[in-house]
């Protein structure tokens, strides 16, 4: 498989997830209001489908090298920087490691405020959190090897 489909497939993942994950916190935590990720993700990961699809039907013309530059971008800075590094970095794997790390109360609120991130008390939300996180790392690695393909004159496509 090549690198711009394992970068795709990693960023689809950590969007797919993270719509598990919050559908799942409205229905644990009675909080139907965080259903509203999906109406952001999932229209990001339509757009990623279509700039990829650009990117593979003409790879070598400028219509597909933008779009590259543009699906490269929009997985950055949505599955990766966003929710992974931030929804399962920080609000779910940097709060339980200042939770379970031995933090006080008073510090672990300070740096993991009750309305953002809330203490641990479920572990599959918290799973699928830090899974975010995981399956971000992966997609950054992908998208960081796809970037020095194509910056460097190398194709993304199989030979």
């Amino acid at each position: 498989m090549n690198t711009s489909t394992k970068s795709l497939l990693a960023s689809a993942g950590v969007l797919v997830l993270t719509v598990v994950h919050h559908f799942y916190a409205a229905a644990i935590y009675d909080t139907p209001w965080r259903r509203h990720v999906a109406i952001i993700v999932v229209p990001m990961l339509l757009v990623m489908i279509a700039l990829y699809g650009i990117y593979r039907w003409r790879p070598r013309a400028s219509v597909g090298r933008a779009s590259l530059w543009g699906y490269m971008l929009v997985a950055l800075a949505v599955p990766v920087a966003w929710i992974g590094f931030f929804d399962g970095g920080y609000t779910h794997l940097a709060k339980l490691l200042v939770f379970y790390g031995g933090a006080s109360p008073a510090t672990f609120e300070r740096l993991c405020p009750p309305e953002l991130c809330g203490v641990p008390d479920d572990l599959l939300y918290e799973a699928t959190g830090v899974g975010q996180f995981v399956l971000a790392v992966y997609a950054a690695y992908c998208l960081a090897r796809l970037w020095r393909e194509n910056r460097f004159g190398r194709s993304a496509l199989p030979a």
